[in-house]
C-alpha cells in the first residue's frame, strides 16, 4: 500500500452554486420576458391615455340643445 496516494474526493453537491449551463439557458427567456413586459406596459399606457381622451369628451359630437325651455 502506497502512502503517497491522495484519497479521491467525490465532486461536491453544493446546491448553492447553480450550474453555468442552466444560467446560460435561462438568460434568453428572462431577457425576452423583460422586453415583452416593457412593450405591454407601453401599450397599456397608450390605451389608458386614449380612453381618458374619449371620456373627456374631445371626440364626442356637439349637440344642438335649445337655450330656452319649451313648455
Amino acid at each position: 500500500m502506497a502512502t503517497d496516494e491522495l484519497p479521491i474526493n467525490p465532486p461536491s453537491t453544493d446546491a448553492s452554486e447553480p450550474p453555468t449551463l442552466l444560467v446560460a439557458l435561462a438568460t434568453g427567456p428572462v431577457l425576452l420576458g423583460l422586453v415583452a413586459a416593457t412593450g405591454i406596459q407601453t401599450n397599456l399606457i397608450d390605451l389608458g391615455k386614449q380612453s381618458e381622451e374619449l371620456f373627456r369628451g374631445e371626440r364626442l359630437p356637439i349637440l344642438d340643445l335649445p337655450l330656452t325651455p319649451e313648455g
